[in-house]
């Protein structure tokens, strides 16, 4: 599966937004400074977020854009959903053919099974546990003990 740019920019400024979560909310100017994108782009994308009731929009000088909801109740499979304009991964069913070729059954089971994995990581991971992961392998994977 490959994502879109706009879905690409969607994503990292989710990350950059549950990292301000406890804080309040975020300008579009600076989230787009930070992850060096269009401002103008990301302002439709985050109002498609808005729109699909991930995030929060509050106008005026202390304004900006908020999660919705904790981090940890946002699938990135929702994220990707209203991103992509709609279902990710569309719902296969095997029908059986009495007249496919060995190659086509095994690519069949194939599509079945990479369909299966995918929608299992996109319905079980959340925006925290990706902001986790995220925070992790920026600092190199290491662990840091105080």
């Amino acid at each position: 599966m490959q994502l879109s740019k706009r879905t690409q920019y969607g994503i990292r400024a989710m990350i950059c937004l549950c990292a301000a979560y406890p804080r309040g909310y975020i300008q579009t100017r600076e989230l787009a400074t930070r992850e060096g994108l269009p401002t103008k782009f990301l302002e439709s994308i985050l109002s498609t977020l808005t729109r699909g009731k991930i995030l929060v929009s509050k106008i005026g000088a202390m304004g900006g854009y908020r999660l919705a909801r904790h981090p940890r109740d946002i699938l990135i499979g929702e994220v990707i959903a209203r991103l992509e304009g709609g279902k990710v991964i569309q719902e296969q069913t095997v029908t059986p053919h009495d007249d496919l070729k060995p190659g086509e059954i095994a690519v069949e089971i194939l599509q079945l099974q990479l369909s299966d994995a995918l929608r299992r990581v996109l319905e079980n991971t959340s925006l925290s546990v990706l902001a986790d992961q995220t925070a992790q392998r920026s600092r190199g994977g290491q662990m840091y003990f105080i």
